[in-house]
């Protein structure tokens, strides 16, 4: 399993932390429209891509391929 640190140590904050301060600092925007600056900066700096998950994530997705994995038939779908 991965190395657990918390996300402030790897340099991440909160979306919903990041939402109520730009909501604070800029009172007359809509919050859709910083919803959706937000997500256009965050897809702008990491290409869309997933960088840090929870390390649970890694554990569940292990659990749910076994479980496939068991249910696989001959020809190699999920039965």
């Amino acid at each position: 399993m991965g190395e657990r640190f918390t996300p402030e140590d790897a340099g991440y904050i909160l979306y919903s932390d990041v939402i109520e301060r730009l909501r604070a600092r800029f009172p007359t925007v809509a919050d859709w429209r910083l919803e959706q600056i937000v997500t256009a900066e965050n897809e702008a700096i990491t290409g869309g891509m997933l960088s840090i998950v929870p390390a649970e994530v890694e554990s569940g997705a292990i659990e749910m391929l076994s479980l496939e994995q068991d249910r696989m038939t001959d020809e190699g779908e999920v039965a």
